[in-house]
């Protein structure tokens, strides 16, 4: 188990509606991390991350970006003496380059994600596997580019559900996956379009308005 102790960077206050479940991989644990884009629950156990999102009362009502924002760990819901799971520092330290150093970015090695929480070999596994491989930073790919990329270029709505229900933002960048004419097309169901806007702009896949 990989851990590393980081009881003096939290404050006490635990995440909302999160609760602790088993992976075959260890039990998980639950932090907030405050982010540019407001703040983000991850879920991981000790070998990767479950889930990255933006918390559930963001939506375009009250999106309020600001890059004078820096990544840092806020809290944890079990304490666990003080420890913290490593692909959870490596999130941290990912999204802090991602917002402040995208130079740097597009070299880093993405934090590891587990897995455990679909299929091995499933069509929809290896769209979520795929996508961070072959789009990076700053580029974009339509349904139908990346069911092609996956092997099955006639699985255009399934890699569209398969955004639809992607439960690692930003790190599987759902962001980047764009309709063929060119429109952004829906972000978390059309709650946070201007959340992918926002974040195809920072990468410089789009002109500014």
């Amino acid at each position: 188990m990989q851990v590393v102790k980081i009881s003096s960077l939290l404050r006490t206050a635990m995440p909302l509606g999160a609760i602790r479940s088993n992976c075959h991989h260890g039990p998980t644990n639950t932090y907030v991390i405050a982010s540019p884009i407001g703040d983000l629950e991850v879920i991981s156990c000790p070998k990767g991350i479950h889930s990255l999102g933006q918390e559930k009362h963001i939506t375009d009502k009250n999106f309020a970006p600001d890059l004078s924002t820096d990544v840092i760990l806020q809290s944890q819901l079990y304490q666990d003496n003080g420890y913290m799971y490593k692909p959870v520092l490596m999130c941290v330290d990912w999204l802090q380059k991602y917002f402040h150093d995208t130079a740097a970015i597009k070299t880093s090695q993405l934090p590891p994600i587990c897995f455990s929480f679909c299929k091995e070999g499933a069509f929809i596994s290896q769209v979520w596997k795929t996508l961070p491989e072959k789009v990076g930073f700053g580029e974009t790919v339509s349904y139908g580019e990346l069911a092609k990329m996956c092997g099955n270029p006639k699985a255009s709505r399934v890699a569209g559900h398969a955004m639809k229900t992607n439960r690692v933002q930003i790190l599987i960048p759902c962001h980047r996956v764009i309709q063929s004419n060119g429109h952004l097309g829906k972000y978390h169901g059309g709650t946070r379009n201007s959340v992918k806007e926002w974040l195809l702009q920072h990468e410089g896949a789009l002109r500014d308005k």
